[in-house]
C-alpha cells in the first residue's frame, strides 16, 4: 500500500511538537507495517536537528500557485521528505511569532504546501493508495484532488486527522480561487464558517473519512455544543467520523523495559529515585502526581479547588510545570508552605523533560487528571506504561479503554474514574477511595498497578493497524 501524508509539522526536529510526535510515530508504524509512506512537511531550517545533513534532491513548480519548490531528504532521516520555499518557509516561525498575531498568508502557504507535495507524489511514479492530511495545515490537499490535481488524484481517497479541532485557520471567500477550493461549496455543509472559509471544514468536507484521536474524543465532538454551528456539521458528516486512539511508544515511557524487574519493585525503586531529585522523604505515602501543561485543561484549577483537603490525607503531591506556566509562582508557593506535603518538579521543553516525566509518572502511584484538553490523552497512556493510575474522567478520551476500580471489579480494574472531571468534590472523593485500596486492599492495588502495567498496551502499531484496517474496509 503506498500512502501520501501530508502535515504542517513532521520530521527530525530539535524539540518535537505533540502534532510532530504523533505523525513520526504513525510514519514509523506504517513503515513497519509494510506501507510504503512518502511523508510531506515544510523544511523547516531553524527547528530541525542537523540540517547540514540535508540535501535538495528535486526542484520543481507547483500548479496552484505557480511557485517553486524544493525537495529535501536526508540519508539520517529517509523516512521523512520536505518541502521548501524560501517565501513561505524560510521564515523562522511555523504559524506567526508565539502569543502573537498568525502570518496572514498561512492559508496559502499550506495550500502550497498540500500542492507541491502532490507535484512531487507525481514525479515518484508512484500510484498512490490514499492520501492521509494532518490539521488544517495538511486540510488542502483533499480539496486539491478535486481541483487541480483531479486528472492524477480524483480517484484516489483522502482521508483526514483531526489531533486537536480548537485548531483551524480562517481566510476571507476571497482567497477561495487561491487555495484550490471548488467555489460552489463556499455554503454552510461545506467549508463556509461564519462569512470565511474554514480549512478545518474544508479538510472535513472532502475526506473520505475524517480520523480524531481517541474514540471518546470523536464522540465527544458529536455531543459537544461546538460554536459557529461546527457541532451541526460534524453531525451531518457523523459517519465519516471515527475515532481510532493514538498510541505511545513503549520504548520511550516504559520505565522498566531495560531492568526487568518485578513491577512492585520497579515502582518501589522508582519511587526512591524521585523522592531524593525532590530531596523529600514520601514515608508510605500515596504519591500523587499532577501534569500541568498546555493540554491540562482545568486540572489546575480542579487541583487548586481541592488543594487544602488533599493535604490534610496521607498523601505527597507532585506538581509538574515549566516556569512559563502561568500558575508557576503559584504552586511554588504552596509547597514551600507544604513542604512536607508537596513539591514542584520543573519541566523543560526539550529531551530531558522526557526523562524527567518518566521518572515523575514511575515514582508515582495516581496521576490526577482533570479534564484533559488533549484529544488522545496520551498522558494517561504514559502514565499506564509506567504502572501509574489515572484518576480521571470517564469522558476523557481513552476513558472508554480504562476499567474502573470497584471491589466487584478489582481484578480487571486499572485506573479510578469519576462522572464529571471538572466536579472537585467527586475528584477529592475518588482520591480518597484510591488511598483506602492503596492503604488498606493491598493485593486490590497491586493487581490493578499490574493491570495498568502490563495488561494494558497500546503502541502506535495498534493504532496504525486500525487505519489501515479503515483503509482495507474500502477496498484499498
Amino acid at each position: 500500500m503506498d500512502i501520501l501524508v501530508v502535515s504542517p509539522e513532521a520530521g527530525n526536529w530539535e524539540a518535537p511538537s505533540p502534532l510532530v510526535t504523533a505523525v513520526n510515530r504513525m510514519t514509523d508504524a506504517f513503515g513497519r507495517a509494510g506501507a510504503n509512506v512518502l511523508t510531506c512537511s515544510p523544511f523547516y531550517k531553524d527547528h530541525l536537528m542537523h540540517v547540514e545533513n540535508y540535501e535538495c534532491i528535486f526542484q520543481g513548480v507547483e500548479r496552484l500557485q505557480g511557485k517553486p519548490f524544493e525537495v529535501w531528504k536526508s540519508k539520517s532521516d529517509p523516512l521523512h521528505t520536505y518541502i521548501f520555499n524560501e517565501d513561505y518557509f524560510g521564515r523562522p516561525h511555523v504559524y506567526g511569532p508565539p502569543h502573537s498575531v498568525p502570518y496572514g498568508d498561512n492559508h496559502r502557504r499550506f495550500a502550497f504546501l498540500a500542492s507541491a507535495a502532490l507535484s512531487y507524489a507525481i514525479e515518484t511514479k508512484v500510484n498512490y493508495t490514499a492520501i492521509l492530511g494532518h490539521e488544517w495545515g495538511g486540510a488542502l490537499a483533499g480539496a486539491l484532488t478535486h481541483t487541480v490535481y483531479q486528472n492524477e488524484f480524483g480517484n484516489v481517497p483522502f482521508f483526514f486527522t483531526i489531533h486537536n479541532i480548537t485548531y483551524d485557520f480562517h481566510v476571507g471567500s476571497g482567497e477561495i480561487d487561491a487555495i484550490g477550493l471548488p467555489r460552489e461549496d463556499y455554503n454552510m455543509d461545506g467549508y463556509e464558517f461564519w462569512g470565511k472559509v474554514s480549512l478545518l471544514k474544508a479538510g472535513i468536507c472532502y475526506a473520505h473519512k475524517v480520523l480524531f484521536p481517541s474514540p471518546g474524543y470523536r464522540d465527544a465532538m458529536l455531543n459537544t455544543n461546538l460554536p459557529g454551528g461546527l457541532s451541526g456539521f460534524l453531525s451531518h458528516n457523523a459517519d465519516k467520523l471515527i475515532g481510532v486512539q493514538f498510541g505511545v511508544s513503549y520504548q520511550v515511557w516504559d520505565f522498566n523495559a531495560q531492568d526487568k524487574l518485578p513491577i512492585k519493585e520497579a515502582k518501589h525503586k522508582a519511587k526512591e529515585t524521585l523522592a531524593k531529585k525532590l530531596g523529600s522523604n514520601f514515608g508510605n505515602k500515596l504519591v500523587l502526581y499532577v501534569h500541568l501543561d498546555e493540554e491540562a485543561g482545568n486540572t489546575s484549577e480542579t487541583l487548586a479547588t481541592v488543594l487544602s483537603d488533599i493535604t490534610k490525607l496521607d498523601v505527597f503531591i507532585v506538581v509538574g510545570l515549566s516556569p512559563e506556566h502561568p500558575e508557576w509562582n503559584y504552586f511554588n508557593d504552596v509547597s514551600k508552605q507544604y513542604p512536607d506535603t508537596m513539591k514542584v518538579l520543573e519541566l523543560t521543553p526539550n529531551f530531558e523533560s522526557i526523562s524527567t516525566l518518566r521518572g515523575a509518572l514511575a515514582g508515582s502511584d495516581v496521576l490526577f487528571a482533570a479534564n484533559l484538553r488533549e484529544p488522545s490523552s496520551s498522558i494517561i497512556l504514559k502514565a499506564l506504561a509506567c504502572g501509574t493510575l489515572p484518576l480521571t474522567g470517564f469522558n476523557v478520551g481513552v476513558a472508554s479503554s480504562l476499567d474502573d476500580y470497584a471491589p466487584e471489579t478489582a481484578g480487571n480494574a486499572n485506573a479510578f474514574l469519576v462522572e464529571d472531571a471538572n466536579a472537585p468534590h467527586l475528584m477529592l472523593r475518588r482520591l480518597k477511595d484510591a488511598l483506602h485500596v492503596y492503604q488498606n486492599e493491598v493485593a486490590d492495588w497491586d493487581k490493578a498497578v499490574v493491570n495498568a502495567y502490563s495488561g494494558f498496551h497500546y503502541e502506535w502499531d495498534r493504532t496504525i493497524s486500525k487505519y489501515l484496517l479503515i483503509l482495507g474496509e474500502l477496498g484499498l
